[in-house]
């Protein structure tokens, strides 16, 4: 274009002269240059690999779930780090839930005490035995309720307690109290027989029920042992007594130091994995097997189990079992690669140049991970599914190259280096559109709160970068390295092997796709019909997309990481059969208040918290029975009269070595040890335990979640640190699944609006992009309203498989795009029939790359992966429709004209002045 017309071209024309010219000009020197010096490139190229793999010293993989799946400044995070730093210690529950007709018969309990022994009895391979893990309490034995009976009947035929504590001298009583072992805390009906064989077998169905009914805690020091809420498939008589009960649960609790736990040592590469220490581990690891090997042999008993550890192990187990599978999509794809760019002859079959175009991939994986390394970024567990995604987009990337390389007449006598600089020229800007697009929507996404899912996008983005550097430098190189050897007539396996006087078969020379493109789009799509039938599936297709993209769901539950064929998530359903009131654990945490100053105000929101029956199914409460112990036996009100810091101190030190308060110890913590007969020292925090219902979906555990802790929080507190909050462990799944659903929608709309302007300032037409946009955003919606059909939801995953599809389904009508603006002589259908000729095969078998990279994981049995396998599957189908279907339709009708910088109709005539 001479000077003259470009000074009469309008502002924005001179804008899309001036960066077609550049990004042209810039890729023809690129590929010009390493076709040059092919082995020179290469050798640079391994340098930087080699360079860039010494980050990996500074590798770190993160498998704190804080750190993975919870945003870093939310609430929850703040108070579990808090509720660490206070308790310090505390327990890990296993379960083994018993099932029978009646399980409260003498044999039931005979074959409940056989295990239990069992379980007691067996050491690991390094010697740890349950009293080395074990929650120890102090605990006393069942003998001695003869001596404190708490009813005995007074003068006048009501009944008063006794409390030892109070009737007992101070000094006798702490050293009852000091003389109790310190025993394993279980939770097992046995125990109200002390787990002595003899007595069990004296056993009668009358003798269980008496009993069962005679002992609701210990008669010394209170422990938690509310027998009934053990029982399942209970049934009572007519005066409410129990008679019968089909299930019973057995609980052991191994003890956790929270301050000592290395979550890089004892953690799993799924990031599920809780607190926990080493030793911990390997026991509850025993513990399943054992029980494992016990409900193999029992016969009248149904057995099923969980360990504390379980969750972690089979949601780790299920995310990475599958990577064979993966690595054979691998070896698919090695093939398939090779059957899209080879000519089928001796010569012309590009064995070598295929893997080395995946090696490229492989390369920008490495020196991704290490330059993200470097920085600092920690590699998280659905990282592992990045090479299967750079897979898909290198592939696509060489498919476009080599389509532009088809584009060159052959018989145009310049040298290779010209021709491969022809070659880039029109490929660069290509990928480089989509290229900056993908990376720039990843690092969008890298903005998210959820840390996981800014950690892939990071290195999503890298890697999408580096895919892209290495293509166009390393795959090149090699490229230009085959193309000598086609050109000296060498064997496309056996390179050192010359064929002499070699012609290839008349068949290999043929392009099939050309063909079927020519007559698919000439004689069916562009006709009137087609075009017709073309727009109905389009508005149809949006029509249902709406319709269900507007009953997506939010929800996720934890328990889809488990496949349903495991013993947990067996124990899972059963226990909600069994157990269909049974909650959540949850917590009103306090922190260092003054409490004889704030009691009434915890009263209160303790009464909120009885109140909300919607959201709260059971609590146990020190604050009532506190109350009462003093009124009783102090002649005070905590209530209403004012009691001093050592009236307090001295009457809580009291409650919590008396038979009643006994059981609240561990509700508290201390400036110092508690100690018999002493006044306790200062709070530093103190806990209501309680259970909330359980729940249906979101719409149902969000409100009960906020209203809990909002009553926490809206306390009136005037003293100490005013900290107050409700915790449980299952927020941290409520609270990501809250904000997923913004996230997501947050996420899409940056990523398109962004999408939008890297496609204004690479492609620099408006016209296209505009259609570009549209074509991605009828990608999306329609990905959106199918995954409802398919039964996928909003959570984590989707979130993050619907940021990969966005960079995926750019590309499909980028390159089509620009393509058509490339094609300078014919009318608007001849231009966009000879697009599809020249670039819609590559764009086709880039789509199918990506299929094929991900169609192994649906045969996955991981949630992880069977979710990224329908997301990526309604991206690739929907992207091509809109990108090579719809949108050519579109361009043959309304297209915009071609580049101004374009004299020559094809890539191939495309010459450039050489000096």
């Amino acid at each position: 274009m001479t000077e003259k017309v470009v000074r009469n071209l309008k502002w924005y024309e001179k804008f899309t002269y001036s960066v077609v010219t550049f990004t042209e000009y810039f890729f023809y020197n690129l590929g010009h240059k390493v076709a040059l010096r092919p082995w020179t490139t290469i050798i640079i190229c391994w340098i930087v690999v080699a360079l860039c793999a010494f980050g990996f010293f500074r590798f770190r993989q993160e498998k704190n779930p804080l750190k993975l799946w919870v945003p870093p400044d939310s609430e929850f995070v703040k108070d579990s780090n808090w509720l660490m730093s206070k308790f310090q210690n505390g327990f890990r529950i296993q379960a083994i839930l018993i099932e029978a007709p009646d399980v409260l018969t003498p044999e039931v309990l005979n074959e409940v005490h056989k295990i239990d022994q069992q379980v007691k009895a067996f050491i690991t391979p390094n010697g740890i035995t349950w009293n080395d893990v074990c929650f120890k309490i102090p605990e006393v034995d069942m003998g001695l309720e003869e001596i404190f009976n708490y009813g005995s009947k007074s003068k006048n035929g009501t009944v008063e307690e006794f409390d030892p504590s109070i009737e007992f001298n101070t000094a006798t009583y702490c050293r009852l109290v000091e003389s109790l072992e310190q025993t394993c805390y279980e939770r097992n009906i046995i125990q109200l027989w002390d787990y002595n064989p003899k007595k069990l077998k004296k056993l009668t169905k009358q003798n269980i029920l008496n009993k069962l009914d005679k002992y609701k805690i210990d008669p010394i020091m209170g422990n938690l042992r509310n027998y009934e809420d053990l029982l399942g498939g209970i049934k009572k008589n007519e005066t409410g007594h129990i008679i019968g009960a089909t299930a019973l649960h057995i609980f052991y609790m191994v003890y956790v130091n929270f301050s000592s736990v290395d979550m890089d040592k004892t953690g799993n590469n799924a990031g599920t994995a809780d607190w926990a220490s080493e030793e911990a581990l390997e026991w509850e690891g025993e513990f399943n097997n054992v029980i494992e090997n016990i409900s193999k042999i029992s016969e009248n008993l149904s057995i099923y189990y969980m360990a504390a550890r379980s969750f972690g192990d089979i949601s780790a187990a299920s995310t990475f079992q599958d990577l064979d599978i993966l690595f054979i999509g691998s070896a698919v794809m090695v093939f398939y690669v090779q059957f899209v760019i080879s000519r089928f002859n001796c010569v012309e079959a590009k064995m070598i140049l295929g893997g080395l175009g995946l090696l490229s991939v492989g390369m920008a994986f490495v020196v991704g991970c290490g330059l993200c390394a470097l920085v600092g970024i920690p590699y998280g567990p659905v990282h592992t599914s990045l090479p299967f995604l750079l897979m898909g987009l290198g592939v696509d990337d060489m498919f476009v190259i080599t389509a532009c390389w088809e584009q060159l007449k052959l018989e145009e006598k310049l040298p290779l280096e010209q021709k491969i600089g022809y070659m880039l020229k029109h490929a660069g800007v290509s990928i480089t559109v989509t290229t900056v697009t993908d990376v720039m929507a990843f690092l969008i996404g890298a903005s998210t709160i959820l840390p996981c899912l800014g950690s892939f996008c990071l290195y999503a983005a890298t890697g999408v970068l580096l895919t892209f550097v290495f293509v166009v430098t390393f795959f090149i190189a090699c490229f230009t390295l085959d193309q000598r050897r086609i050109e000296a007539n060498r064997n496309g396996a056996l390179i050192c092997y010359t064929h002499k006087n070699y012609k290839p078969n008349e068949c290999s020379q043929r392009r099939i796709s050309d063909t079927v493109f020519n007559a698919v789009y000439s004689k069916v799509i562009f006709t009137i019909p087609g075009k017709v039938i073309v727009l109905l599936i389009t508005v149809i297709s949006l029509g249902f997309s709406i319709e269900s993209t507007l009953k997506l769901e939010q929800r996720f539950d934890p328990m889809w990481f488990i496949p349903k064929n495991t013993y947990l998530a067996k124990y899972v359903e059963k226990r909600i059969e069994l157990y269909p009131t049974m909650g959540f654990e949850a917590g009103l945490y306090l922190g260092s208040l003054n409490y004889p100053d704030e009691i009434l105000n915890i009263r209160n929101m303790v009464q909120r918290l009885e109140n909300s029956t919607d959201a709260v199914n059971s609590i146990q409460s020190w604050i009532d029975p506190f109350r009462n112990y003093v009124k009783k036996n102090f002649k005070k009100d905590v209530y209403y009269e004012t009691l001093t810091t050592n009236e307090f101190n001295l009457f809580l030190s009291k409650f919590l070595f008396s038979p009643r308060g006994a059981r609240f110890q561990a509700n508290f913590r201390f400036d110092k040890d508690l100690e018999c007969g002493i006044p306790v020292s200062n709070i530093t925090m103190s806990s209501i335990d309680f259970r909330l219902n359980r729940f249906s979906g979101p719409k149902e555990y969000l409100p009960a979640m906020h209203k809990t802790v909002n009553i926490a929080k809206q306390n009136h507190f005037t003293s100490g640190d005013k900290f107050a909050t409700v915790w449980s462990k299952i927020f941290a799944t409520w609270v990501t699944d809250e904000l997923i659903d913004i996230e997501v929608m947050r996420n899409l709309q940056l990523a398109l609006l962004c999408v939008m302007i890297c496609t204004v300032l690479l492609v620099a037409n408006i016209y296209i992009c505009f259609w570009i946009f549209i074509c991605v955003l009828l990608t999306m919606v329609n990905v959106c309203g199918y995954m409802q059909r398919w039964g996928v939801t909003i959570d984590l995953v989707s979130c993050i498989g619907l940021e990969l599809g966005i960079g995926l389904c750019v590309d499909y009508a980028t390159h089509i795009g620009h393509t058509f603006l490339t094609i300078q002589e014919g009318s608007m259908q001849e231009r966009s029939l000879e697009t599809v000729r020249s670039i819609g095969a590559a764009v086709l078998y880039g789509s199918l790359s990506t299929f094929i990279g991900v169609s192994m994981l649906g045969f996955s049995q991981a949630y992880t992966f069977q979710i990224f396998f329908r997301i990526f599957s309604l991206v690739v189908v929907f992207g091509v429709f809109h990108g090579v279907v719809f949108l050519p339709v579109i361009l043959s009708w309304i297209g915009p004209k071609p580049y101004h910088t374009h004299k020559p109709v094809k890539q191939c005539d495309m010459v450039l002045e050489d000096t």
